[in-house]
């Protein structure tokens, strides 16, 4: 893969240059179906039972031959003996007599020697004789044994995240528990003399630390377990001892700040000191262009911007597909839809941008103010980003946009 400058790597090629350095869980763990909700399946999951496991019936009526009501109608209905009644969670089913018919119910086995049901409405509903005002053909309204899943059926791939819908399908199963990949851990930590951490009172000169506990919120809320480190301090060599213990011990390492050009931007310089090798430096995009990836054995370093929502900006961008990876998830993609503007962008982007913003019913509105990528008050409510290609104008009102979506 070709080598960029700094802040020149494009975004998808960063992406993959983070994919490539990180592995595949190994560790496995068994846990409850519902546990599952969320988690990657670690094995395939194959049918046990065909699904129906027998053939049932799809509504209320009487299950019967075709052939002993061929001609019924309205004008010359066929009258039939009823046999049995056949409601749902029916054990033994009596074969089906010649010229009778069975009381069948929805979800109901279908005797032996019956062909057909027939739906109560076109019958006069009776319980030891029935009328039938219409006839049907052999095979009619009959949901055969396995017609939906055959016994062996490789059901859900491993390496999917489960759905509530996979759990509906092994639950049908009749399966209890799943097998699914170990959660990864990633560790988080910002950086900054100016950092306090929350719950302290302001000093002059310090702001809170938001980032660490906005992105670890924003891990938890996707299902990877979080760890969050006390804010270390602009010394090197203090950020190299921490950023190599983390790398130890973690997969993948998050940090925020010191990550651009100034005098105690030392991250740079740190992950030359701990890492192996550097994967990217800056992307050719805003906000959060410094961010910085670097790679250690199976452990990835990511290096975000301090600003907010840079750091958040990136975090979506970058680090997403890094989870992906360290979850075992094979299908993840980002998502990514078109949607029209709802009001009006007025800066022009000379570089690729992504704009906080909201997208509901196929429209995106961006927020009226504080777009700065060190400010985060206005990121409550949004649910996406507006992707802006380089060297684009101002974005008006109907134009069709690009969407990242949370």
């Amino acid at each position: 893969m070709k080598q960029y400058v700094r802040g020149e790597t494009p975004v998808e090629e960063a992406i993959s240059l983070i994919v490539q350095s990180l592995p595949y869980p190994k560790g496995t763990e068994t846990v409850s179906l519902l546990q599952g909700l969320g988690r990657v399946l670690a094995v395939p999951v194959k049918a046990r039972i065909p699904q129906p496991p027998f053939t049932r019936s799809p509504l209320d009526g009487y299950a019967l031959r075709a052939s002993d009501i061929r001609g019924a109608s309205g004008e010359r209905p066929v009258k039939l003996p009823v046999s049995q009644y056949l409601p749902a969670g029916s054990g033994r089913v009596r074969p089906l007599p010649a010229g009778m018919a069975d009381r069948i119910m929805t979800g109901a086995p279908v005797p032996e020697g019956a062909d057909c049901v027939v739906r109560q409405e076109d019958t006069d509903q009776g319980d030891e004789e029935v009328c039938f005002y219409a006839c049907v053909d052999r095979g009619s309204n009959l949901c055969y044994e396995g017609e939906d899943i055959s016994a062996g059926d490789c059901l859900i791939e491993a390496g999917t995240r489960i759905a509530f819908a996979h759990i509906g399908v092994m639950s049908g199963q009749g399966m209890e528990w799943v097998e699914v990949y170990e959660k990864p851990r990633v560790a988080v930590m910002s950086t900054g003399d100016e950092l306090s951490a929350p719950g302290i009172p302001l000093g002059p000169g310090k702001i809170y630390d938001s980032n660490s506990m906005m992105l670890a919120a924003r891990l938890m809320e996707l299902g990877i377990r979080a760890d969050i480190y006390p804010a270390a301090a602009d010394d090197p060599q203090v950020l190299a001892d921490r950023v190599d213990q983390l790398l130890s011990r973690y997969s993948l390492v998050i940090t925020t700040g010191g990550v651009s050009v100034g005098e105690k931007d030392f991250m740079p310089g740190v992950a030359e000191m701990v890492c192996t090798r550097l994967l990217f430096q800056g992307i050719d995009a805003k906000p959060g262009s410094p961010v910085l990836g670097a790679v250690r054995g199976d452990s990835v370093l990511l290096a975000l911007s301090g600003n907010p929502f840079a750091s958040l900006a990136t975090f979506e961008l970058l680090a997403l597909p890094a989870l992906a990876r360290l979850s075992g998830d094979i299908r993840w993609r980002a998502v990514k839809v078109r949607a029209k503007m709802k009001g009006n962008f007025k800066k022009s982007s000379n570089t690729r941008r992504f704009i906080r913003a909201r997208i509901e019913g196929g429209y995106v509105s961006i927020p009226e103010k504080g777009h700065s990528s060190g400010g985060i008050g206005s990121l409550s409510g949004c649910n996406c980003m507006i992707d802006v290609p380089g060297c684009s104008g101002p974005l008006s009102e109907g134009d069709v946009v690009t969407v990242w979506l949370f």
